[in-house]
């Protein structure tokens, strides 16, 4: 039996606000969400749907390409509408393997970049920003000057 929810639980379930959900049934980024007694009731389906959406968002796939898989989704399995959605999914994948290269390469090129200035760091015997930054040690017997006094 599928679980029912109040707006208040999908949202905690989700981590949306109860106004992000409504806004989003209102742009049609989820589907209409079945009511009772006037109040919206979310079950799994639409959890399913909304994870989804949220996947889709963290990945950077913009809101009108959500809202066309949305729309897509909603005309059924129906041959036309699983090739749009795949084709669909499949553009914004390539999309994000390119950045991903991107990334990578930003990152080597870092890498790159923090092993050159760490080299520099020891070539010329000077500490390192996070050496720097730190106080002096002190050794744990090392006499207080007191002692030196007394």
């Amino acid at each position: 039996m599928p679980h029912a929810m109040t707006i208040a639980e999908a949202a905690l379930a989700t981590g949306l606000t109860a106004h992000t959900l409504r806004y989003y049934e209102q742009i049609g980024l989820i589907d209409p969400v079945p009511r009772r007694s006037g109040q919206r009731v979310y079950g799994d389906t639409e959890i399913r749907l909304i994870g989804f959406v949220l996947k889709l968002r963290a990945t950077g796939m913009p809101m009108r390409d959500i809202q066309e898989y949305v729309r897509l989704r909603r005309l059924g399995d129906t041959p036309e509408s699983i090739r749009l959605r795949g084709d669909l999914l499949a553009r914004h994948a390539a999309h994000l393997r390119e950045e991903l290269a991107t990334l990578n390469d930003t990152i080597q090129r870092l890498d790159d970049k923090i092993a050159l200035y760490r080299s520099m760091y020891v070539a010329d015997g000077a500490p390192s920003p996070a050496e720097a930054a730190a106080p002096p040690p002190t050794p744990a017997n090392a006499p207080s000057k007191r002692r030196k006094q007394a």
